[in-house]
């Protein structure tokens, strides 16, 4: 009792007591009553139970604010028998019902003959280009950028290498793209197939890994009517460079040559699909 806080109520109550009767001594028995009175008071605020957080609902409420699928899929995978579970199900399968399935391999629909890209590329006419020769299918348009009316625009985003590939794993969870959701960052030797060199120099469809060369070299060194609007700079691959293991190899669109960089460095990403 001593070191609890209703000794130092006591101490005073006792001294303005004392104060008050002009140094008469305090009636025992009050102080007593009072010492009981406020133990009891005591005893009752500590038995009460301490607040809890219904940590379900909160989930759920983080959920339906956000209103996407990803995030209605992460509710689930934390609570598969939450009292909320059957809402976000119904959720996902209303999300599902209005928009076309993707699957990794849908049936493509049959396509009127087109006219090639410098007799290379085929257009989708939804954001992509198949490489009639690598049989690779590419988004025109870096990941920032959106396809309108027949370009990229806004900024292509800088990654960081782990966050490149992260993003890919992103898109496909979510919706995907252009009715796929098996995208991923290229290797080395399909990023190096991108490579055009207007001049003709070392080749044309420059996948040497050397510098293009040329006084009229047109920049970037792809072919930029498939690829409209990306930026003459550096494009991760997957490929990790040689023995390096902390480094990844990289072609630069200013000239088309294949070089190493940190993976902490932030550079641009252009997916793929189909091959290896």
């Amino acid at each position: 009792m001593r070191g609890g806080p209703w000794w130092w109520v006591l101490v005073l109550l006792v001294v303005g007591w004392s104060g008050m009767a002009m140094g008469a001594e305090p009636d025992p028995e009050e102080v007593r009553r009072l010492m009981e009175k406020y133990e009891r008071e005591a005893a009752e605020e500590a038995a009460k139970p301490a607040p809890t957080v219904d940590y379900d609902h909160e989930a759920w409420k983080a959920a339906a604010e956000c209103g996407t699928a990803a995030c209605f899929r992460v509710y689930l995978e934390d609570y598969p028998k939450g009292r909320y579970a059957k809402m976000a199900r119904a959720r996902l399968e209303s999300e599902s019902e209005s928009r076309p399935t993707a699957a990794e391999h849908p049936k493509m629909p049959s396509r009127p003959a087109q006219t090639l890209l410098a007799d290379r590329y085929r257009d989708n006419g939804d954001g992509t280009v198949t490489d009639v020769q690598t049989k690779l299918q590419w988004m025109r348009c870096s990941l920032g950028q959106t396809w309108r009316a027949g370009t990229c625009v806004g900024e292509a985003k800088k990654h960081a290498w782990q966050a490149a590939l992260g993003a890919a794993k992103a898109m496909n969870r979510q919706e995907g793209y252009a009715g796929y959701r098996n995208w991923r960052v290229p290797t080395i030797e399909e990023l190096k197939t991108l490579v055009y060199c207007s001049s003709g120099q070392p080749k044309t469809w420059n996948d040497t890994g050397e510098t293009c060369k040329g006084d009229n070299l047109e920049r970037p060194t792809l072919y930029q009517p498939a690829f409209p609007n990306t930026p003459g700079l550096w494009y991760w691959s997957s490929s990790i460079h040689g023995d390096l293991l902390d480094y990844v190899s990289n072609v630069s669109f200013v000239d088309g040559h294949v070089y190493a960089d940190n993976k902490v460095s932030g550079n641009h990403v252009r997916l793929v699909r189909g091959g290896q």
